[in-house]
């Protein structure tokens, strides 16, 4: 039976196209990468933020014992563990939840086993759907880059949410994409695609708070798309379809900033780090509290800390404090220094893709033979990427239709995602985050170029709606090509000369 079963298997793939077998062999390329990678850090101990997150798992965990044994649920330590500082976004506590709901006790190579089985799972079901809504290409471009980059498995077994996040956005950017072709044909997206748009979008930005402008750009594009594209009874069915998303997002969203707030005695809707990201990123960090912080801690936690007591002592919200503090470290910002700080963030962000492992394998003394083939794969990997990311920022995408509107998605979601180095300390632990993009984005260059070949057709229609929509598509594409060459001239202007 095993026998016909294998066979009758073997059969099936057979069948398969030439692209879906290309596919099958990159799962499990995938699949062994994230196990070698395993090998090397199931007993690397928990780093920074990562601890912070585990703790509010195991507080979470702990709530729900409460609640199923009818006892009175700990709400001390859910503030302390999972709200805190304010600084992190719940949804990576949430998933690891249900792994010391189980195992109470379970160690850091149980904590890496079971985010890296989450997390490829999450990431080979986005592919699926990939596959399924944008063709081989786009999956392959996915399971290419970044599933078989070495550090990017490494991150997947790390209890950070960037990567999730990046993750998420791809199926954001898949919903849209399916959206914008029920608006070509004139339908208006049903409130349960406007409910999946918003429970999707508050997901990304419970795994990464600073994910909300991607969110909210992408969200402002495409209402504007159905408001543009339909008439009568199908727009209002659209707006309809936008509230319902609206709600779900901001239902979802309001637990964790109601706890928040009330927590720390403020207005809390995501996170409450700015303040004193922006301080040490752009200002004096030797005035960050009013003078030199308490030198036996971070950059981080000495202002934390400095910001709790003068709150209690003052009687102000500590929330209140950081931004009198972030305020006066910043005072002699000027816009050369900025942008100098701007350009040494975006270094901090490409070089080095691979220094995270270095913090969280096992063995950290010397470089084995091993290290350094994970360092070289990623680090080379990931700069292609960047630059693949490049060229799709400058490119205009002038046909299909299809191709054109996730050339503007895509365009969106690498920008938004790109305005970090120039409000939050930068470095080697968020390109996770856009490594799917880039993945998408490489999958996009492909087919244009393969669009280009002698004896090609293009059967886009270029008449009436169609091509007017061309016209829009491709205006757009050049105004944010513009605007990223804009940019990136003015702060190399600004930021070598300051």
């Amino acid at each position: 039976m095993t026998a016909l079963t294998v066979s009758a298997l073997g059969t099936r793939v057979r069948e398969w196209s030439r692209a879906d077998r290309v596919l099958l062999v990159l799962v499990g390329a995938h699949v062994v990468v994230k196990l070698v990678v395993f090998a090397q850090i199931a007993h690397g101990p928990p780093m920074g933020d990562e601890t912070a997150y585990v703790n509010g798992g195991m507080a979470l965990s702990n709530l729900v014992r409460d609640w199923t044994a009818l006892n009175a649920p700990d709400w001390a330590e859910v503030q302390h563990n999972v709200v805190g500082s304010g600084w992190f976004m719940p949804g990576m506590s949430v998933l690891l939840a249900p792994l010391y709901l189980v195992a109470p006790h379970a160690d850091v190579a149980v904590l890496r086993g079971y985010l890296g089985v989450v997390t490829s799972l999450v990431f080979l079901g986005t592919v699926l759907r990939v596959r399924r809504s944008l063709g081989a290409t786009y999956a392959g471009g996915l399971l290419v880059m970044p599933g078989l980059v070495p550090v990017w498995a490494v991150f997947s077994m790390a209890a950070w949410g960037d990567l999730l996040a990046g993750i998420l956005i791809v199926l954001l950017l898949v919903e849209l994409v399916e959206l914008s072709r029920h608006l070509r044909s004139g339908r208006a997206p049903s409130p349960g695609e406007g409910l999946r748009l918003g429970l999707l979008a508050v997901a990304v930005v419970y795994f990464r708070s600073s994910a909300t402008l991607l969110v909210a750009g992408l969200a402002l594009v495409i209402l504007l798309a159905a408001l543009t594209l339909l008439r009568g009874a199908d727009r209002r069915r659209a707006v309809l379809s936008a509230l319902v998303a609206a709600v779900a997002f901001l239902a979802v969203l309001l637990p964790w900033s109601v706890a928040a707030s009330k927590t720390l005695n403020g207005r809390v809707l995501t996170t409450t780090s700015v303040p004193t990201v922006l301080a040490n990123t752009f200002g004096d960090r030797d005035l960050v509290c009013f003078g030199p912080c308490d030198p036996g801690s971070t950059i981080w936690f000495s202002p934390l800390r400095y910001s709790r007591e003068t709150a209690r002592a003052t009687g102000h919200s500590e929330m209140d404090v950081a931004e009198q503090m972030s305020a006066y470290a910043r005072q002699d910002v000027t816009p050369g220094s900025y942008t100098h700080d701007v350009l040494d963030d975006f270094r901090a962000y490409t070089n080095d893709p691979d220094r995270f492992y270095g913090y969280l394998r096992a063995s950290p003394d010397g470089d084995r033979p091993q290290d350094v083939v994970v360092e070289q794969a990623t680090r080379w990997s990931v700069w292609a990427a960047f630059g693949v990311g490049a060229a799709l920022l400058l490119w205009v995408v002038r046909r299909p239709r299809e191709d054109q509107v996730m050339s503007v998605l895509l365009k969106l979601s690498l920008g938004a995602l790109l305005t970090q180095p120039f409000v939050h300390v930068a470095g080697p632990r968020y390109w996770p985050t856009a490594a799917p993009l880039l993945g998408l984005a490489a999958a996009l260059l492909i087919r244009q170029l393969r669009s280009r070949s002698p004896g090609d057709t293009d059967d886009t229609d270029d008449t009436g709606s169609e091509a007017t929509l061309g016209r829009w598509l491709t205006a757009v594409q050049v105004l944010l090509s513009a605007g990223v060459v804009a940019v990136v001239v003015a702060v190399l202007a600004l930021g070598t000369t300051g």
